[in-house]
């Protein structure tokens, strides 16, 4: 779970560009490790749902 959180936050910061190097090279160290599939799993449901929730607002504001 402590591994999931983590991994959301990191793709969180490279969404908006604010990723610090040391964060950088832990992330590096864990895709070496583990494989890089978590990240692009997690990047793909986090923009699924950024999606999901301009849609929902954009409805709501035309309606």
């Amino acid at each position: 779970m402590k591994e999931l959180l983590l991994i959301i936050k990191s793709v969180l910061a490279a969404f908006c560009g604010i990723q610090s190097n040391k964060k950088f090279s832990e992330d590096d160290n864990y895709i070496q490790k583990n494989g890089v599939s978590s990240y692009i799993l997690i990047g793909f449901t986090l923009v699924f749902l950024l999606g999901l929730i301009l849609y929902f607002i954009v409805d709501f504001i035309l309606s």
